[in-house]
C-alpha cells in the first residue's frame, strides 16, 4: 500500500508534535528569529532617527548580519578605502565603526550638498578617508549610538550597544591590533539604503565580547561572617558623656551625704570625654545645647587609629576640688547656685 507525499508529511508533523525535543527546538528557533527581527527593527529605527537630522539622507536598514570573530580575523576583514573609527565604551572598552566607501561618500554628500548622489563609476582605487570626513561623520556616529542604546534598552543586546561614543579616526588599519584588546568581537553589519534607495552601502559596528560575570560562589563561612558583622554593626551601643572624674578614697566616699557638692571646673566643658561602657575613650567633645537639649559637639575624629590623641575627661583629687560637708546655712537650690557652674544650674532647673 503506497502512501502519498502529503500523507507522509502529515505523519512526520504529527510525530514531531509528539516529540518534546523537537517542539523545544522549534520554539527556540521561533524565539531566536523574533529576537533577531526585534534587534534589526531597533537598529533600523535608530538609524532612521539619526538620518532624520540630515535633510535628503532618508536612510533605512535593509538587512542585518552579525558574527563573532577574533582580533586577528577582525584585522583581516578590513579593506582599503574603509572608514575606520574607534569607539570608546564603558570601563575602557573599545569598539569600532566601519563605513564602506559608497556609504561614506553618500553621508558626506548629504551634509555638504543636502542630497545623496548615485556613486560615479571609477576604474581607480577608492578615495581614502580623511580627517575632514571624520569630523563630518563623528556626530552621525554619536547620534546613531545614542538612539541605538535607547531603542535596544529592553532587548538582550541593550548592554552590548550602550555606553559607546565616537573616539578617534584611524587612517590605517595596522594600529588596530595594538589599540584593541585581544578578545573576541561582535561584528554587526548593517546594509543601509540612503537617498530613498539611490545608494546602498555597509555600516559596520564592532563591539567587544565580554564574558558575563557569573554569580560569585560564596563560602558558607563568609556568609556566616557577613551575617554576624551585620548583626553586630546594627546592635545598639550606649555611650557615656563624662565631664570629669573625681578620685576619692574609700573613707571620703563613705563620708559623702545628701547635700554635699562636688565642684566641677569650667574647663571640663571643653574636654568632655565620650566613652563606651568599658571605659574606652571613643571621642572628645565639648558640652553645648541644640534645640533646647543638652548636646555634645565632637571635636576629635572618633575613627583615629589607636585613639592616642583623644583627651579623656579630667580626673580631680577630692581634696583639691571638692569641699566636703553639707551647707546648712542655705537651701539646696541656693547652695547649688553658689557652688556649681552655670550649666549645672540650668540642668537642675530643666
Amino acid at each position: 500500500m503506497k502512501i502519498g507525499k502529503m500523507e507522509q508529511a502529515k505523519v512526520q508533523n504529527s510525530e514531531a508534535g509528539r516529540d518534546p525535543l523537537l517542539r523545544m527546538a522549534r520554539r527556540n528557533q521561533v524565539q531566536a528569529a523574533q529576537q533577531e527581527a526585534s534587534f534589526q527593527a531597533a537598529l533600523s529605527q535608530a538609524f532612521g532617527r539619526m538620518c532624520a537630522g540630515y535633510p535628503g539622507l532618508d536612510g533605512t536598514v535593509v538587512a542585518l548580519s552579525r558574527r563573532v570573530v577574533s582580533l586577528a580575523e577582525l584585522v583581516d576583514m578590513t579593506e582599503p578605502g574603509l572608514f575606520l573609527a574607534l569607539l570608546e565604551g564603558p570601563g575602557d572598552a573599545m569598539g569600532m565603526v566601519w563605513l564602506c566607501p559608497t556609504a561614506l561618500a553618500a553621508l558626506v554628500d548629504a551634509q555638504t550638498t543636502g542630497q545623496v548622489m548615485p556613486p560615479a563609476a571609477t576604474d581607480g582605487p577608492p578615495r581614502l578617508p580623511t580627517r575632514t570626513d571624520a569630523a563630518l561623520i563623528a556626530p552621525m556616529v554619536d547620534s546613531f549610538l545614542h538612539h541605538a542604546a535607547e531603542r535596544c534598552a529592553d532587548l538582550p543586546e541593550g548592554a552590548d550597544v550602550s555606553g559607546f561614543l565616537y573616539g578617534s579616526f584611524l587612517d590605517d588599519r595596522r594600529p588596530m591590533g595594538v589599540v584593541l584588546d585581544d578578545l573576541d568581537y561582535k561584528v554587526l553589519q548593517l546594509r543601509i539604503s540612503l537617498g530613498q534607495g539611490r545608494v546602498t552601502g555597509l555600516w559596520t559596528l564592532v563591539l567587544p565580547c565580554y564574558a558575563p560575570a557569573g554569580p560569585a560562589v560564596q563560602d558558607e563561612n563568609d556568609d556566616w561572617e557577613n551575617r554576624l558583622t551585620g548583626a553586630v554593626e546594627n546592635s545598639p551601643v550606649m555611650l557615656n558623656a563624662v565631664l570629669c572624674r573625681f578620685k576619692l578614697t574609700l573613707k571620703e566616699a563613705l563620708a559623702l551625704t545628701k547635700g554635699d557638692v562636688l565642684r566641677v571646673p569650667e574647663s571640663a566643658l571643653e574636654t568632655l570625654g565620650l566613652t563606651a561602657l568599658s571605659g574606652a575613650a571613643v571621642a572628645t567633645g565639648r558640652l553645648g545645647q541644640a534645640r533646647g537639649f543638652r548636646a555634645v559637639r565632637l571635636t576629635a575624629d572618633p575613627q583615629v587609629s589607636g585613639r592616642g590623641d583623644l583627651q579623656s575627661a579630667p580626673t580631680l583629687r577630692l581634696s583639691k576640688a571638692v569641699p566636703l560637708g553639707p551647707a546648712t546655712s542655705a537651701s539646696p537650690e541656693t547652695k547649688e547656685d553658689r557652688s556649681a557652674p552655670a550649666f549645672l544650674n540650668n540642668a537642675s532647673q530643666q
